[in-house]
């Protein structure tokens, strides 16, 4: 969130306000792109601006101001220093495109990763399926309002859930009315 709030505050800092583009936010699954319009604002490379000390060119110094003020911008020309050190302390990385329209910032995206080990996506089971099974997974002996609290569904939700997945033959209840557990099939 920080690269992006970077990001964005620097794009409407060095933007050309006049032409024939506009600001442009894209989110897909493997990168966020934040389009500025107008050509890079520099005769230095953003390199250089990561590695040493210049002065950023402005192009628009009251709204420069604003976010100076407001704190969304630190120091003028700092920007793609923070930037760099923010995506290195997060494992992002980070590239831009330029041209005499604009300049793109892309951010790519890590690979979205299970954070319940074990479990591989199936596509005969639905959404709630799924989380059930996970759950069922890393402790058994859940109860139906264990599970209901959390994956944020009705009680009733997770007992159709539980049914089909019997049914399906990825789990099996084992132990007794009172003291209910699931067998793990699949």
């Amino acid at each position: 969130m920080a690269v992006i709030r970077e990001v964005l505050a620097n794009s409407f800092a060095h933007a050309v306000y006049n032409g024939h583009t506009n600001h442009e936010i894209c989110i897909h699954p493997g990168m966020i792109t934040i389009y500025s319009p107008g050509e890079y604002a520099s005769n230095h490379k953003p390199e250089d601006y990561m590695k040493g000390n210049y002065e950023s060119v402005i192009r628009n110094a009251t709204i420069a101001k604003i976010l100076y003020l407001n704190k969304s911008i630190e120091q003028f020309g700092s920007g793609f220093k923070r930037i760099n050190s923010l995506c290195k302390d997060a494992g992002i990385r980070f590239s831009y495109e330029s041209d005499e329209l604009g300049f793109k910032f892309i951010l790519h995206r890590p690979e979205l990763q299970s954070d319940i080990p074990s479990v591989t996506l199936d596509v005969t089971l639905n959404g709630t399926e799924m989380a059930v099974l996970a759950i069922l997974k890393q402790k058994p002996d859940s109860s139906r309002g264990e599970i209901a609290e959390k994956i944020s569904k009705t009680v009733r939700t997770v007992q159709r859930a539980l049914d089909s997945l019997r049914d399906k033959g990825y789990i099996q209840r084992v132990g007794s009315k009172q003291d209910p557990q699931w067998k793990i099939l699949k």
